[in-house]
Order: structure tokens, then sequence, then C-alpha cells
């Protein structure tokens, strides 16, 4: 069994062409060099991103389980594994794999956060809401959690919390249109419709494709009786996303209401 690793020079050249987004190159390359070095856990590691990549999800799990036969405390793929096995919707098992990834890195924050979707997507919401405010102790700063446990206290029906969390996400990342979004929505649910207003707007000046807030816009515009502005947020979500059932479905309501 060979202990040599294959020279970082080669490494960084696979990573390098997916980051450039040539992932089949980048798999073509790390295919070869585990060929060479099949003992080498993070060419495995870097195969099953590269499967990933290629939405070929059943060897992405072969690549990682093949990583952790070799080395089985690397976090990192425990952590790949479980993202794979949450967009499999096998979240039962995503939740052990964000587990173990935890048991061995416990700083691991984007672990945290990725439990705590799982948990949410079960319906564990005190669970997901613990698991966010783990991410958040590990790093204050991290403006994703913060808009997903806005998210899980929006579920829970504590929407002052709720709000509290997505304007911290926007004090940290200005910029963040889902969080802006999010905002708007539990707002609008408090009743500030015109501050919701805002935040959908906000959301829409950043990503102007982001169909779910030209809905949502079009809801709280239907509330506050615009109706005219709201059929075409409607039309404008359903221009981005002519499959969107929601949008179709406030629009035929909008026309009934006009």
């Amino acid at each position: 069994m060979t202990t040599l690793s294959p020279p970082q020079t080669e490494i960084n050249s696979v990573i390098a062409l997916y980051s450039n987004g040539q992932i089949q190159e980048a798999l073509d390359a790390v295919e070869t060099l585990i060929k060479s070095y099949p003992n080498e856990a993070l060419l495995y590691n870097i195969s099953g991103a590269c499967f990933a990549g290629l939405g070929q999800l059943d060897n992405t799990l072969k690549s990682y389980e093949k990583a952790l036969a070799i080395k089985p405390d690397y976090a990192e793929v425990h952590y790949n594994l479980g993202v794979t096995l949450q967009e499999l919707n096998q979240l039962d098992a995503s939740i052990k794999s964000f587990e173990q990834a935890l048991a061995i890195k416990p700083d691991y924050a984007d672990a945290y956060i990725n439990l705590g979707n799982t948990l949410r997507g079960l319906g564990r919401l005190d669970a997901a809401v613990k698991s966010y405010k783990q991410a958040l102790a590990i790093n204050p700063d991290y403006a994703e959690a913060h808009n997903n446990l806005g998210n899980a206290l929006n579920d829970l029906a504590q929407l002052d919390e709720a709000v509290k969390s997505f304007e911290k996400a926007l004090v940290i990342k200005p910029d963040f249109a889902e969080a802006h979004n999010n905002l708007g929505n539990a707002l609008n649910d408090l009743g500030q419709l015109d501050a919701a207003v805002k935040c959908f707007k906000q959301a829409l000046a950043i990503n102007p494709d982001y169909a779910e807030a030209h809905n949502n816009l079009g809801n709280t515009l239907r509330d506050l009786n615009q109706l005219d502005a709201a059929v075409k947020c409607f039309k404008k979500a359903l221009a981005i996303n002519p499959d969107y059932v929601d949008a179709h479905y406030n629009l035929g309501n909008a026309f009934n209401a006009l």
C-alpha cells in the first residue's frame, strides 16, 4: 500500500480546473491521479465534488464513501456526503453525516448550518434553531446563518425574532437579496405592509430576476389594494418562471378582484 501523495502542483491544477468551471476536465485529471495514488482520500473527495458538479450524485456518494474508507475522520468528506444526501432527500442519513463531521470538527459552522437546514426540512424547528445558533456562536458574522435562523423562527411564528435575524444578516451583507425578501415576508405577516414593499423592492434592485420576490411584492400590493401594480408583479414573476404555480394562482385572483 503506497504512502506516496500526489504533488501539490497537480492537485492545484485539478482544483483550478474545477474552480474555472471545467468540471469534466477536472474529473478526468483527478481520475488519472487516482490510478497512481489509489490510497489518497483527498483525491476521492475532489472526484466526489466533480461528480456532484456534473449532477452524477450516485457516483458522488461512491467517491465520498471511498474517501471515508481510507480516512474515516475526514470531517469535510462527512460534510460533503451530508450535502449530497440532503440533495437526494435522504434527510435522516444526511443528519448523521453532519453530526459525524461535527463530532470530528466541533467548530464546523457550515456543518451546523446544513444540519439546521436538514432539521428544518424534517419539521424539527426547535432543533434547527439550536443548530443555527451554534453556527453563530462560532461565527457571529455569518449572514447566511442569521438568514436561515430567521426562516426557522418565522416557521415557528416568532416573527419579531425572525425580523431581528434578517436585519442582522443584512447589516453583515447588505446585498443579500434573499434576506431582503425574507424580511419582507416577516414584515408582511406582522401587518407592516409598506415596510414589506420596500424590502421586496430592495431584493429586486439587487436581483431583478428574483421571481419569488416579484410574487411576494404582488401579494403585498394586492393587500394594499394596488391591484394593477400587483398584476404587473405576478406577470413579471411568470415571465421569469412560467411554471410558477403560486404566481399563476395569484394572478388569477388579482384579475378577479379588478
